[in-house]
């Protein structure tokens, strides 16, 4: 199995309306990209103040899967639609699992 997680930072002030579209967008795309075996998201719990703000785990049943991910056009729409407008910052890590 490949995991893949991502921590975002929003924009100081983010609307927290903006990040429930965030979490809709995400809930959608399981359906949308055959290739996400599991697709866990959510906004963090606030019990360390430096924490992200937000964080996703996605896991595929190889590379090759991922990278389809990455580049079908429904993540593509999420990231330049909805994410990138609030996002100030975000870090990734992939792994085999």
């Amino acid at each position: 199995m490949f995991r893949h997680i991502v921590l975002l930072q929003w924009k100081e002030n983010t609307p927290e309306e903006a990040v429930q579209a965030v979490t809709a967008v995400y809930a959608q795309l399981a359906a949308l990209i055959p290739e996400i075996r599991n697709y866990q998201f959510g906004p963090d719990l606030k019990l360390y103040a430096s924490n992200a703000d937000y964080a996703l785990v996605a896991d595929f049943d190889n590379e090759d899967d991922f990278k389809r991910y990455v580049a079908h056009p429904a993540h593509g729409e999420l990231m330049a639609e909805v994410s990138m407008p609030i996002m100030a910052s975000y870090s990734s890590v992939q792994f085999q699992c």
